[in-house]
């Protein structure tokens, strides 16, 4: 039996490559061709978005959208999600509390913020997110609170996995991604360690996903469907 006391996390890596979304700059694709995939899937995310906002819309979409088109334009292109729209993103949403509901509201949006970064912290912690990913998800939190924000990042994590099952299937990866779990699974049961078999760095698994895609998916998903426990 495994004794929970004894559960740490190791790596069997020590290169993470593009899992820690440690990217260099000059990865970032500046041709036309790459400019005009990302922003066809930036506009294809914030028009689901919209579209399925007829009956349950998210609260101060019309912000969440703008951060959200920015965000998947620039992560589907670089796989980062640069400083320069988080930070000035987050004290914006705060701002915008402030204004519509006075101190409360400022206090519940950075409450927001600081409970998404709560929830994230793990998994940056274990390299599964980038810093970007984290901040980002601080923004939405900070515009949508944290009752809201729990059900919306549990159809991102969902949208996020069949993303990137996706990506490494048609990469040609996926019986490596299956042999990686197996083995990560049969080594935490041996060492009774928590352990993560990290994909090498020349593997399809380590071309890095777009979270900022998962992120405006899972809106979109939460708002045709609501709260999965409820």
């Amino acid at each position: 039996m495994l004794d929970p006391g004894h559960l740490t996390i190791e790596d069997t890596r020590m290169s993470f490559s593009t899992d820690s979304r440690s990217l260099p700059a000059d990865t970032a694709d500046t041709s036309v061709g790459g400019r005009a995939v990302s922003f066809a899937i930036a506009v294809l995310v914030v028009g689901c978005l919209f579209w399925t906002a007829q009956e349950k819309p998210l609260p101060a979409l019309p912000w969440a959208a703008a951060f959200l088109f920015l965000a998947v334009e620039q992560d589907v292109r670089r796989l980062r999600i640069p400083n320069w729209l988080t930070f000035p993103s987050i004290l914006g949403a705060i701002a915008l509390a402030a204004v519509t509901a006075g101190w409360e509201g400022a206090y519940a949006s950075a409450a927001g913020a600081g409970f998404a970064f709560a929830l994230l912290f793990v998994p940056f912690a274990c390299r599964w997110l980038g810093a970007g990913d984290v901040k980002a998800a601080m923004v939405l939190g900070a515009l949508w609170g944290t009752e809201l924000f729990l059900p919306v990042c549990w159809w991102m994590v969902v949208t996020g996995g069949l993303i990137a099952i996706a990506l490494v299937a048609l990469r040609g990866g996926l019986p490596d991604l299956v042999s990686r779990w197996l083995r990560s699974l049969q080594m935490t049961l041996i060492t009774r360690r928590l352990t993560y078999c990290a994909p090498e760095a020349t593997s399809a698994a380590a071309g890095g996903l777009p979270f900022a895609v998962a992120m405006g998916l899972g809106a979109v998903a939460y708002q045709v469907w609501g709260m999965p426990w409820f």
